[in-house]
C-alpha cells in the first residue's frame, strides 16, 4: 500500500509595518497651552499627556504585536541620562521614565497617550516607532515632522515652576509684552518691551543659546540649574553669550541699548549669526531678553527694577565711596558704585534645596557685575531669604542683599592716602522696588517683599558659634531728628552663644530716646554647635535707623 504525506501550512501573522505617525499638533498644543507659539511642530509641557496616532499596514494586535516608541534628544542618546526614552505598547510592558498607554484603535490606526516625566529634559525630541519581531527590529526613518518640544509646566503641581493662580500664569508665562521701569525713585518712567516669546524662531533661538553655551542636557531638566545657566548666557562677558554690555557713550559698532524695543530681534540675530554676541545692552535689555528666554521655556518670570541700587564690589555688604582732597569721588580708589536704577528678573519656583519658606520668587540677574562660581551671573536667590537676612543659602544672596540694604559710607582721603569716615547714609540704597502689575500697565510696589517695613528694629543673627567672648559690633549711622544730623554709634554686645542658627526679631520702643552720641546694647546667649568660621550679622531697621547692617567673623575651636 502506498502512504501519502500531506504538508499543512498555517499562515503566520504578517509582520507589522508603520505607515505614518501623526503628532496631532493642533489638538495637543491647545491642551498644553502652547497654541501661541508660531511653530508648526508639536510643543508640549512636562507631566501632561499628549496623544499621537500611529497608522500601521494592518490592525494592531495588542496581545501579539510588540512596538516601542522612542524619543531621543542630543547627539548621543543615552537611556541612563534621560536622553533616550522608550515607551512600550503591545505584548511587552516595561516601566520607563515616561508613561504610555493605548487609548484606542480604529482600523489600522492606534491612538497612544504619552506623558513626559515631571522632571524630564526640556528641548527638541526626535520620534521613532520601532516594531520588534523574532527577526529583529524595524525602526521608522528620521522625520522632522514628528519632532516635538518639551517645556516646563507651570500648570502642574509636580513641576518646580508650578504657579497656582491662573491670572499669574497668564501674566508671567503667557503675556508676550510688558513694561520695564526706570528713571528715579521719585520720578519713575517706563518703556514698553516686546518679550515676543511666541514669535517664529524664538524658541529655537532660546535652545540655541543653551547649545552655544554647552549646557549639558542633563542640566536642562533642572529648573534651578537651567535658570542659573541662563543668567550667565545672556551676557558675553566670559562665554560668548547673547549680549555685549556697554556703559559708555560709544555704540558705533552696534545698536545703542536705548534703541532696542524687544527681545525677538536680539535673539534671532544671535541665532542667525551663529551665536555671535549682539551689541549692545544695559541692565534693562539684559533683563528683557532673559525674561523672554525664561517665559519661552515655560518658567514664570518678571522684570523688577530697584531704584538706588548698590554694586558691592568688595563683598563687605557696604558701599564705600572714597572722596579725594577736593571732595570729589576718587575714581581710582572707589570700587563700589550706586546706580539710580537697576533691573533684574524674578522667577517663581519651588526650591527643594532650601527650607520651604524660601520657595516662591527668586532673584536672577544676567547683567555682568560680579562672578559667581567662575562666571558672570547672579542667582537664583530667594527673595524671602534676602528679607530674612539668610545670606548663606545659594545663590549670591550676599550680593543681592547689598544691592538693597548696604549703607553708603563716605571716606575722606588726604594727600598721604589716609582715609576717615565722614558720613554714613543708611537710607539711600534700595529706596523702591517695582514690577508690572498683573493684568495692568501700572506698577506694583514690591519693596516690602525684600525689606521689612520701617518702624521696627530687626536683629538678624545667623551662622553663630562663639563661646565665652564679648563681641562689640559698631554701627556708625546718621540720625535725622528734624533739622540736624548727628553721628552716633549703635553698639550690639553678644556674649556666650547657645543657638547655632538664629533669626531673632526684637522690637524696641525707645528708638526716639537714644541721645546723639549714645549707644544701645543688646545681649544674647548662644552655645556653639560646630567648629569653624562663623559669621554674626546684624541688621537694624527702625524709623530713624533704616537697614543698618554689619557683620563679625568668629572662629570656633
Amino acid at each position: 500500500c502506498k502512504v501519502k504525506f500531506f504538508s499543512l501550512f498555517f499562515p503566520a501573522t504578517r509582520a507589522l509595518s508603520v505607515l505614518s505617525v501623526d503628532m496631532r499638533a493642533m489638538d495637543n498644543k491647545k491642551a498644553h497651552n502652547t497654541s501661541s507659539y508660531k511653530n508648526t511642530s508639536l510643543i508640549v509641557r512636562r507631566n501632561k499627556e499628549f496623544i499621537l496616532i500611529i497608522r500601521f499596514d494592518r490592525p494592531f494586535n495588542n496581545q501579539q504585536d510588540n512596538v516601542q516608541i522612542e524619543f531621543m534628544i542630543g547627539n548621543s542618546p543615552d537611556e541612563n541620562r534621560g536622553t533616550y526614552i522608550t515607551v512600550f505598547i503591545g505584548k511587552e510592558k516595561r516601566d520607563g521614565r515616561w508613561n504610555g498607554r493605548v487609548i484606542g484603535t480604529q482600523g489600522n490606526g492606534v491612538t497612544v497617550g504619552i506623558t513626559p516625566g515631571a522632571s524630564c529634559i526640556i528641548g527638541r525630541f526626535r520620534t521613532f516607532v520601532t516594531v520588534i519581531t523574532d527577526l529583529g527590529k524595524q525602526r521608522t526613518p528620521r522625520n522632522p515632522d514628528t519632532d516635538f518640544y518639551v517645556l516646563f509646566n507651570p500648570w502642574d503641581p509636580a513641576d518646580l515652576v508650578y504657579v497656582s493662580r491662573d491670572t499669574d500664569r497668564q501674566e508671567y508665562v503667557l503675556n508676550d509684552v510688558g513694561i520695564i521701569y526706570n528713571g528715579e525713585f521719585n520720578n519713575i518712567s517706563s518703556r514698553s518691551w516686546n518679550y515676543g516669546q511666541f514669535e517664529e524662531g524664538v524658541l529655537d533661538a532660546c535652545l540655541l543659546v543653551l547649545d552655544a553655551g554647552k549646557v549639558p542636557l542633563l542640566y536642562r531638566g533642572n529648573a534651578i540649574e537651567l535658570i542659573r545657566q541662563g543668567s550667565a548666557l545672556m551676557n558675553s562677558q566670559d562665554d560668548n553669550g547673547v549680549l555685549v554690555g556697554n556703559w559708555s557713550s560709544d555704540y558705533s559698532i552696534g545698536t545703542a541699548p536705548t534703541a532696542w524695543t524687544g527681545s525677538p530681534e536680539i535673539l534671532l540675530k544671535y541665532a542667525k549669526d551663529g551665536g555671535l554676541p549682539v551689541c549692545f545692552a544695559q541692565c534693562w535689555v539684559f533683563a528683557g531678553v532673559l525674561n523672554t528666554f525664561l517665559r519661552c521655556l515655560g518658567i514664570p518670570a518678571r522684570v523688577v527694577t530697584n531704584f538706588a541700587s548698590a554694586h558691592d564690589n568688595t563683598g563687605n555688604l557696604k558701599t564705600d565711596i572714597i572722596l579725594d582732597e577736593n571732595g570729589g569721588v576718587s575714581r581710582s580708589r572707589t570700587r563700589d558704585s550706586i546706580w539710580n536704577y537697576h533691573s533684574w528678573n524674578e522667577v517663581y519656583m519651588r526650591r527643594p534645596d532650601l527650607p520651604e519658606k524660601y520657595s516662591g520668587w527668586q532673584v536672577v540677574d544676567s547683567t555682568p557685575q560680579e562672578t559667581s562660581d567662575g562666571l558672570y551671573r547672579c542667582g537664583p536667590t530667594s527673595v524671602n531669604a534676602i528679607k530674612d537676612g539668610e545670606l548663606s543659602y545659594p545663590f549670591d544672596a550676599r550680593f543681592v542683599f547689598a544691592e538693597l540694604n548696604s549703607d553708603v559710607i563716605y571716606y575722606q582721603s588726604d594727600k598721604y592716602g589716609n582715609t576717615k569716615i565722614i558720613q554714613v547714609d543708611t537710607t539711600y540704597v534700595g529706596k523702591l522696588l517695582v514690577t508690572k502689575r498683573v493684568n495692568s500697565n501700572a506698577y506694583d510696589d514690591i519693596t516690602s517683599t525684600y525689606k521689612y517695613p520701617e518702624g521696627k528694629l530687626h536683629l538678624v543673627q545667623k551662622h553663630l558659634g562663639m563661646d565665652g567672648h564679648t563681641c562689640p559690633i559698631p554701627f556708625p549711622v546718621i540720625l535725622q531728628p528734624s533739622s540736624w544730623r548727628v553721628r552716633f554709634v549703635w553698639m550690639i554686645e553678644v556674649l556666650t552663644y547657645r543657638i547655632f542658627y538664629v533669626y531673632t526679631t526684637i522690637s524696641i520702643s525707645i528708638c526716639s530716646q537714644i541721645a546723639p552720641g549714645g549707644t544701645l546694647q543688646y545681649t544674647d546667649t548662644i552655645t556653639p554647635q560646630s567648629p569653624g568660621k562663623k559669621v554674626l550679622m546684624a541688621c537694624l531697621d527702625c524709623a530713624t535707623v533704616r537697614q543698618v547692617t554689619n557683620q563679625l567673623e568668629i572662629f570656633v575651636q
